[in-house]
């Protein structure tokens, strides 16, 4: 009898994980199956001072350490650079826009680039990463005709391009990259700018 038992055992549990090893047929097993791991992002690790000014040495500079993923981040990115770009505004929400000598509404102007040379591995995760940083005097100098208000709303917005010629910025992400939640992998920082 005690034999019997055993082969019973024995059988259960035999049938039991050759049913559990099975592919599941689950809705949320084939969602999973079929999502799209491709894509890169900009992941900040240090964000902008919320206030920056152009005679405060201390906060002079508008700064962000960022590093890049692509994928699921098993794999070194392979991008070529990542390009900011700012837009003024008097309040913000970014409804109204700078105005320039004219009472034209001003859009948004390039800042800088930042090849992938210029990014090396992080010691947190082996990822490219590297310092923003860019004078907050050129953001006066590239909008000569601009007026600005006390305070400016700088809204600076980042654009990744892969060696492949794609390109992720903020309207090209689902929303929870979109929004900052993911990772603070937002692609755009706003900032309020004190201009003299």
């Amino acid at each position: 009898m005690k034999n019997l038992i055993k082969i019973f055992l024995v059988g259960m549990l035999l049938i039991g994980s050759t049913i559990s090893c099975s592919d599941s047929e689950l809705s949320i097993d084939e969602l999973y199956d079929s999502v799209n791991t491709n894509g890169a992002f900009i992941r900040t690790i240090e964000k902008p001072l919320d206030l920056v000014n152009v005679s405060d040495p201390e906060k002079n500079r508008i700064e962000a350490l960022i590093e890049i993923q692509e994928g699921n981040g098993s794999s070194q990115p392979d991008f070529k650079e990542v390009r900011m770009y700012i837009q003024t505004f008097q309040d913000q929400d970014q409804i109204e826009p700078s105005l320039d000598t004219s009472g034209n509404p001003t859009g948004e102007s390039f800042l800088a680039t930042f090849p992938a040379a210029d990014f090396t591995p992080s010691v947190t995760n082996g990822l490219p990463s590297t310092n923003l940083s860019v004078l907050t005097q050129t953001v006066l100098d590239n909008n000569p005709n601009t007026v600005f208000t006390f305070p400016t709303f700088i809204f600076i917005r980042l654009e990744l391009e892969m060696n492949d010629g794609t390109i992720y910025t903020n309207t090209s992400v689902g929303p929870s990259v979109a929004s900052g939640n993911y990772f603070l992998a937002s692609f755009f920082y706003n900032i309020i700018f004190l201009p003299n």
